[in-house]
């Protein structure tokens, strides 16, 4: 009888214990899914502050704003010189003609140094040609990751 009893409180016992590592592991998993939805949710607000610094310049803008949008443009492939998913394309479209300023030929962000040199000198020359006294259309497309990858800017003569 005294066995009996004994082996009771044992099996007891581990039934406690094993209730207490199943509440455990069930803690665990609940705060393990916040971290990642908070992880998930950190990333979309780092690419809403990339997007942010463009996405005041777009629709109907002053040649100003179009020079300051392309100083934005040079300091960000200055910044993010090896990392080619966050230099976006910019394509100027003037009165049907269209120019890129990063095409095949100068893919900003690549690893060879030159292209992203030509970026930068094919943004330069956008910037001079821009006119302070006419408006220009900017439009942005996101990519699938979320992040502007391509400008356009149109200027049709009135």
């Amino acid at each position: 009888m005294e066995n009996a009893s004994k082996a009771l409180l044992i099996a007891g016992a581990i039934l406690l214990a094993i209730l207490i590592i199943a509440i455990g592991m069930f803690i665990y998993s609940s705060a393990q899914s916040n971290v990642e939805s908070s992880i998930t949710q950190m990333t979309t607000q780092e690419v809403q502050a990339f997007n942010s610094q463009f996405t005041s310049y777009e629709g109907m803008q002053a040649g100003a704003n179009v020079k300051a949008l392309i100083g934005r443009l040079l300091g960000n492939a200055k910044t993010y010189e090896d990392e080619a998913g966050k230099v976006p394309t910019v394509v100027f479209n003037n009165n049907g003609t269209s120019k890129s300023a990063n095409n095949a030929e100068y893919n900003a962000g690549a690893d060879d140094g030159n292209k992203t040199l030509d970026y930068v000198n094919n943004l330069n020359v956008l910037r001079q040609v821009i006119d302070l006294k006419h408006e220009y259309k900017v439009i942005m497309n996101t990519g699938t990751s979320g992040l502007i990858n391509q400008i356009t800017i149109y200027y049709t003569p009135e």
